[in-house]
């Protein structure tokens, strides 16, 4: 596959292309000489680049019909209720949009000839707590959230279709990402305008580590590795920058670019009930695959947000 011309006159299909990460991926592929499609619940389409269509895909009648009429040749599949809460309640509207919706497309896509490749989203939240080590894609999930565990059956489906049917389907699962468009109750996005207005900040101790990546850095990665055209049906992929930090020291290095004055109380607040406090992601198959050592440096990635926050 020519690298440079992998998206080039293909139809790409984006699900909850409103979202943070759909709208940074819009703009991305849009430097593509490709048509750009859009499905969300909103009624607003917030991407001027794209074709976009209303649409709740756990409709499945109305979801076949809108992909049928496409035909795309990728299909981003970003739709989802992200929360770390442990909220049960929200389990069966999860079951309903990370799992069903993954089977609709299965029924309505196996056999369709036009179809390239599906990326299903995941988490490295599914990993749970490994005390440190390495989260690596074999590993058996350890999910404490209604989040994490939907999505995890939801990956453990899509191996089973792209392993035993060969329908072309992988799933990725990023690091911590931040970047525009995140909600402004995020934490990255929350200190930010925190410290931005030099108000004193609450936050627990900050020993936690996380795998923070800047969102275009991560589809730069996920776009290398569709590119590569080396991925196996099913399979999973980590994309994270390789790195972990602790929330303490993010902040501290958030307040220094920014110069900012705010008090940062750490301690303040309680630790989450089951918070994972080592959190380490491994991308050494995903460096095998790309053949070459991923080294970010989250500092840079952090001076080119700030420079468009």
């Amino acid at each position: 596959m020519d690298k440079q011309n992998s998206f080039n006159n293909k139809k790409i299909l984006i699900t909850g292309s409103n979202g943070f990460v759909g709208r940074n991926l819009v703009e991305k592929i849009s430097e593509y000489n490709c048509e750009i499609y859009g499905l969300g619940v909103e009624n607003t389409n917030k991407n001027q680049e794209i074709n976009y269509y209303k649409c709740d895909i756990t409709e499945a009648s109305k979801l076949k019909e809108i992909v049928l009429d496409i035909k795309p040749n990728y299909i981003f599949n970003l739709a989802a209720i992200v929360t770390a809460a442990r909220d049960y309640s929200l389990t069966k509207k999860m079951i309903d949009l990370h799992l069903k919706t993954l089977y609709d497309f299965y029924e309505i896509l196996k056999g369709k000839e036009f179809l390239e490749l599906l990326i299903n989203f995941g988490s490295t939240e599914e990993y749970g707590d490994y005390n440190g080590e390495p989260f690596k894609e074999d590993f058996f999930e350890k999910s404490n959230s209604p989040y994490g565990a939907t999505k995890t059956a939801a990956v453990h489906l899509a191996y089973m279709f792209g392993n035993n049917e060969q329908f072309p389907i992988i799933t990725v699962r990023p690091g911590v990402l931040f970047g525009k468009y995140q909600a402004d109750n995020k934490f990255i996005q929350y200190v930010i305008s925190e410290l931005k207005k030099d108000n004193i900040l609450e936050m627990t101790a900050g020993e936690q580590t996380r795998d923070f990546i800047y969102v275009l850095t991560f589809i730069d990665l996920l776009l290398d590795l569709i590119k590569s055209n080396n991925y196996v049906y099913g399979e999973i992929y980590n994309i994270a920058s390789g790195k972990s930090l602790s929330l303490k020291k993010f902040v501290l290095i958030l307040k220094e670019i920014l110069d900012s004055t705010s008090e940062v109380k750490f301690g303040a607040l309680q630790y989450r009930e089951n918070e994972i406090m080592r959190f380490n992601v491994s991308i050494e198959k995903l460096e095998n695959i790309l053949n070459k050592e991923i080294n970010i440096s989250l500092k840079e990635d952090i001076w080119k947000y700030l420079n468009n926050f």
